[in-house]
């Protein structure tokens, strides 16, 4: 992870060179956003599953270039690095959750509340040319345009599985608590994973130095225990994976 690091602030400086052949306008953007985390809590293909598993996530970017002015390359891509926090609200609903029996108050009685905090590093095309977009706010002309991209995070994690019943790390007591499907299969340690993101999004100039972005982010983890739980029988053959809209804003620098 502080290799990761490390490698996103060498880029960060690179790109905040002073030099007159590369474009000097940056900015940077502050973002929040309530959204849907998918896991291995609750049932598959379920509404009430998809709007009760959710997660918050806030952030913040710096955004630069890397080539020179007269790359045609710049006309319509931007890069940036970030840093943002992400927490999920995660319980059992559906069919198996439903039904009055003492197995499904197991499924009832476990949540999970995991934490992400980390770094990315991305890029984005914008449909309109950025120079023009930019450099019409200087005439009081403010437009919208259209955007999509991608990222490469790395992110520390928590866990945080529970069970109102008892101990979820007690092997023990597993046995007792935990729906049968689970035992032997919550993973509460703190980790590092990676993760790739792919958006689309929408920006308005306010003024001068300030827009206005509204962003529709998937992220994707290879890693299955970000939820905490990681089964790997035949129903839990899809990885985890958060979709949070995100509304933000954008400071222009002078």
């Amino acid at each position: 992870m502080k290799k990761f690091i490390i490698a996103l602030i060498i880029i960060a400086m690179a790109g905040m060179e002073g030099n007159a052949q590369y474009r000097t306008i940056h900015a940077y953007s502050f973002y929040g956003g309530y959204g849907f985390f998918k896991s291995d809590f609750g049932s598959r293909r379920d509404w009430r599953t998809n709007f009760s598993n959710n997660s918050a996530q806030v952030g913040m970017r710096l955004y630069f270039n890397l080539f020179p002015y007269y790359t045609s390359s710049i006309s319509h891509f931007r890069y940036y690095l970030g840093v943002e926090a992400i927490k999920g609200y995660l319980n059992h609903t559906g069919y198996w959750a439903d039904k009055d029996s003492p197995m499904a108050q197991k499924l009832r009685a476990m949540t999970a509340n995991p934490l992400l905090a980390g770094a990315n590093l991305g890029i984005e095309y914008w449909v309109q040319d950025l120079r023009y977009y930019d450099y019409s706010r200087l005439y009081g002309i403010y437009r919208f345009n259209f955007y999509v991209g991608g990222s490469v995070n790395g992110y520390y994690y928590r866990p945080n599985v529970k069970s109102s019943l008892g101990n979820v790390d007690d092997p023990v007591e597993q046995q007792e608590i935990l729906f049968p499907r689970f035992v032997g299969h919550v993973y509460n340690q703190q980790g590092f994973t990676f993760s790739a993101t792919v958006k689309f999004g929408f920006t308005y100039q306010l003024n001068d130095y300030f827009h206005l972005f509204w962003e529709h982010p998937f992220t994707w983890f290879p890693n299955d225990k970000v939820d905490g739980l990681d089964v790997n029988d035949q129903a839990d053959r899809y990885a985890d994976w958060i979709y949070t809209p995100l509304i933000g804003i954008s400071y222009i620098l002078p």
